[in-house]
Parts: C-alpha cells; sequence; structure tokens
C-alpha cells in the first residue's frame, strides 16, 4: 500500500470516529434549564422592601416607599399605614412624638426591634414602655399555607428573632398581640393607640426582598400587615439614617480592608529594621578653653609663626616700660638689658633671652621669653 492510501486510510477512520463521537453525544444529550439568579438592577438593588411593594400594589394599595423617615413629606393621613424597617434608634425625640401623635389619629405603624438594644433601645421603645431581652432569642418554625406550598414556594422555613419583649414587668391585658414562647419573651407584640394601631417584631427579616420568595414567610408578611391596612397609603421606609462610612466600610468592606491591613503590616515587618536612624548620633565636639588654647598654639607652632603670639606681649611690655620708666624705654640693645636686668634683679641671660629672642620656634626659648614678659610686663 502506497503512503497516499495509507493516510487516505488513517483520515478515513478519524472522520468515522468523530461522527461516532458526534451521534453518542447528540443521542445522550439532554437539553435542561437553569435559572440563574442575577443580582438585583434598579430599585430592587438598594430597597430591601420592594418586592413587598410589588405585592402590595399588585393587591391594590397605593404604596410610597422612601429611604429616610421625613414625617412632612409624607403627610401620613389617618387612615395610613407606615412600615419601617430601618433601625428606630436613630429616630429623634422630635420624631417619635409626631409619629405617636399621627398613630393616635388613626395610624398604624408595623416596626421592628432593634438587635442588641437592650441597654439604648431607642426614643420610640422608651415611649411606648417595652422592655427587650436580646439575650434570650428564639426561632419560630413556619409552614406554608396549601396554597403557597402548591405554587412550588417552600413550604417551611425557620425564621430567628434576637430581640424579644421580655415578659417580666408586662401586663398581657393591656396588649391586643401577643406571639411568643410560654416563660421566654414575645416576638409579636401589638396594641391599640387612641384611634390607631402599633405593632413591634422581633425582626422583620420576613419582609425582605429574599425572604418574601419563600411561602411561610409570606404567610407571616400577610397575617402581620393586614390587620394594619385600612385603605389608606402603605409608606415603607427602608433606611431612616445612612450609617457613618466608617461603618459601612467595616460591613461591606472587610473582604478588601482585611488583606490590605495584612499587607501593610508584612510590609511594616520587613521596612522595620530601617526604622531609627542607621548609625549613632556623631558625639557632639567639646573643647574647654584650655585645649582651645592648647590646640591654638601647636598650630601657631606647626605654620611657624609664633612671632605673631610673642609681638603683642612685647608692645606690652614697652608701653609699661615707656610709662613707669621712660629713661629706660629710651635706651636699647645691651643697654636695654642691662637697665632691666638692673631694675628687675633678674639675671642679664634671662632678660636677654626674653627681649632678644633667637629662635622663637623653640618651644622652650619661646616659653621663656612669654613667661618673662607676662610677668614683668601685664602687671
Amino acid at each position: 500500500m502506497s503512503a497516499r492510501a495509507t493516510r487516505l486510510v488513517i483520515g478515513g477512520i478519524i472522520v468515522l470516529l468523530a461522527l461516532v463521537l458526534a451521534a453518542w453525544w447528540y443521542a445522550r444529550y439532554e437539553r435542561v434549564e437553569v435559572e440563574v439568579p442575577v443580582p438585583p438592577r434598579g430599585e430592587a438593588a438598594y430597597n430591601p422592601l420592594y418586592a413587598l411593594k410589588k405585592a402590595l400594589v399588585a393587591s391594590g394599595h397605593e404604596v410610597v416607599a422612601r429611604a429616610n423617615l421625613n414625617l412632612a413629606a409624607m403627610a401620613l393621613g389617618p387612615r395610613d399605614t407606615l412600615v419601617l424597617g430601618s433601625d428606630v434608634r436613630t429616630l429623634s425625640a422630635d420624631q417619635v412624638a409626631a409619629l405617636l401623635a399621627w398613630v393616635d389619629g388613626g395610624g398604624a405603624l408595623l416596626f421592628g426591634l432593634p438587635a442588641g438594644a437592650r441597654e439604648r433601645p431607642g426614643a420610640l421603645v422608651d415611649q411606648l414602655d417595652l422592655r427587650l431581652d436580646d439575650e434570650a432569642g428564639q426561632c419560630l418554625r413556619l409552614s406554608a399555607t396549601p396554597a403557597a406550598a402548591a405554587a412550588g414556594r417552600d413550604g417551611r422555613q425557620t425564621l430567628c428573632f434576637d430581640t424579644l419583649v421580655a415578659r417580666a414587668g408586662i401586663d398581657e391585658d393591656e396588649f391586643d398581640l401577643l406571639a411568643g414562647e410560654p416563660g421566654r419573651g414575645y416576638y409579636l407584640v401589638g396594641r391599640d393607640h387612641g384611634d390607631g394601631q402599633w405593632t413591634a417584631a422581633g425582626t422583620l427579616r420576613f419582609l425582605r426582598n429574599d425572604a418574601l420568595d419563600k411561602g411561610a414567610n409570606t404567610d407571616l408578611a400577610w397575617q402581620v400587615l393586614a390587620p394594619l391596612l385600612h385603605g389608606g397609603r402603605v409608606h415603607l421606609v427602608y433606611a431612616s439614617d445612612v450609617p457613618p462610612l466608617y461603618v459601612l466600610l467595616l460591613r461591606y468592606g472587610w473582604p478588601l480592608l482585611l488583606p490590605a491591613a495584612c499587607a501593610l503590616l508584612a510590609w511594616l515587618w520587613l521596612r522595620a529594621r530601617r526604622f531609627g536612624p542607621l548609625l549613632p548620633p556623631a558625639t557632639t565636639t567639646r573643647r574647654a578653653l584650655r585645649e582651645h588654647v592648647e590646640a591654638a598654639g601647636e598650630f601657631v607652632f606647626r605654620e611657624r609663626k609664633t612671632s605673631a603670639l610673642y609681638a603683642p606681649l612685647r608692645r606690652a611690655f614697652d608701653a609699661r616700660l615707656r610709662r613707669d620708666a621712660p629713661q629706660l624705654a629710651a635706651l636699647d640693645g645691651e643697654d636695654l638689658v642691662a637697665a632691666v636686668a638692673a631694675r628687675t634683679g633678674q639675671p642679664p641671660q634671662q632678660v636677654r633671652a626674653a627681649l632678644q629672642p633667637t629662635d622663637l620656634n623653640h618651644p622652650e626659648r619661646f616659653l621663656a621669653a612669654v613667661q618673662w614678659l607676662a610677668r614683668w610686663g601685664l602687671r
């Protein structure tokens, strides 16, 4: 068989195998639809009560959603309902007073109890005389209605409440709604307030977008909201105050802040050897007056300029001699030496060495001359 025929046979086998593999793939392949959740967009991305808003609109209610509690702009009516889905501790005393006055006039209020608020519950909780307990949290096992289960939504859910209304010191007869486990606390309380009513829940997580898709949460939301709907507008407040920047960074930015902090600490550790001076500070040169004089004398001797030190002393001696003995100052040479020796009582050799020095650059001779002149010329 020629080489060309061999290549044709090998090529045919490869094509046949590819056809067999394709036939097996299409025979075994099954097309399946898969739902891939995508991040929410638009208002649903920042409004956690957006699904509740759409559900209430679909049921025929007029709904207004706001990012903060602005009572003047909201113009709450006597038959309106307010769902306060934010931390009630951010409300001021004036806002609480205006809010309770509106409830007293016929409004309906639903709010969530703030987590970790046992020591600082806020003005609204204090005005309603509720004592919170955040150490005895409990979970509620919810079951969806048969209709919700038949619609394909989850039949059973667990909803946990971190904050409860304490049983101790509460008069159960004063409340129209109390829900909780015996001996622990209430996760749902409510009562009339004037012509209106208010309801407080241990959490409002069952009203959020990701929770309303579950049948049990939907049923609970309707059971809580239905008694509060009186035909007026429904106001949804999903944030009464924007947290500070550092709170947002710690809450949402820790996946980036943590590795950045570790990288910073590693860099500081690598560069730690450069902290502080590389060398000890140089010792400041300090000399006493005598050391300066000695250094100056050594310099003069090195430069062979001792006459510059001798001349001032000789001028001082001549000036004293002219002042005290003018007749001696007029002498010169050996006559001066003899006269000064006779006057001072010093040997002529010392007087001659001081007044007529032969080699001032010799240390001993220079020292003898200047000592004699300093002794007899500077008195």
